[in-house]
């Protein structure tokens, strides 16, 4: 019975700062972060300020809160991938697709939490802390790679990092211009420059060329 209560006021927690959250993003697009107060979200969910603090301690601890609730479900997508039983080459196209599409479901979000510096400042020990977590699981995927045979030996952390940011430099670009690029475009091409690079491949003797 006390597993059962205790997992009735986890839920009902949970239930309040979701909603909090929710408010404290409605304030936001009307008063951006300089104009944002515990009172405005408080009057915004209709609960009194000191029910806000009994959840966040202040406003850079609910800003980051709401940052967390729109990427957790690409780092529990992101933890599927890794431990499916599929080839090194299906699950780093899988991680791919899951980021690009992940932000553009929730670009709007993202478009408009991180064209406020401040927003972004209180968010970047968060961003950093799921940053890490990402490329460690694309080095995995590199490391089962070269397990398998399909990748050569390389440094696996530096390879992941240099994929990883290039997937966040093409999602953050998109952002900076206001452009809209198709997903599978941008896979098929990350892997073909990743996987064949950019150089010219000679042709034998007696081949013809593709």
């Amino acid at each position: 019975m006390s597993n059962l209560a205790e997992r009735c006021r986890e839920l009902a927690a949970s239930a309040m700062k979701d909603g909090i959250a929710n408010a404290a993003l409605e304030v936001l697009r009307q008063y951006g972060y300089a104009g944002m107060t515990i009172k405005r979200v408080a009057d915004s969910a209709g609960i009194s300020k000191g029910s806000v603090y009994n959840y966040f301690r202040n406003k850079e601890e609910l800003i980051a809160y709401v940052f967390e609730r729109i990427v957790e479900p690409a780092v529990q997508e992101g933890e599927r991938i890794v431990t499916e039983p599929l080839p090194a080459k299906q699950k780093l196209e899988a991680m791919l697709r899951m980021m690009l599409e992940h932000f553009s479901q929730q670009r709007s979000l993202f478009d408009f939490l991180f064209h406020d510096a401040a927003v972004r400042e209180v968010c970047m020990s968060s961003r950093r802390a799921k940053h890490d977590l990402a490329i460690g699981r694309f080095e995995m995927i590199l490391q089962q790679g070269i397990q398998e045979g399909v990748f050569r030996p390389h440094q696996t952390r530096l390879a992941a990092e240099m994929l990883f940011g290039a997937v966040m430099f093409l999602i953050e670009r998109q952002l900076e211009l206001g452009e809209r690029r198709p997903t599978e475009e941008m896979i098929r091409h990350l892997l073909e420059v990743f996987f064949q690079g950019i150089e010219r491949q000679p042709v034998s003797e007696g081949a013809s060329p593709l």
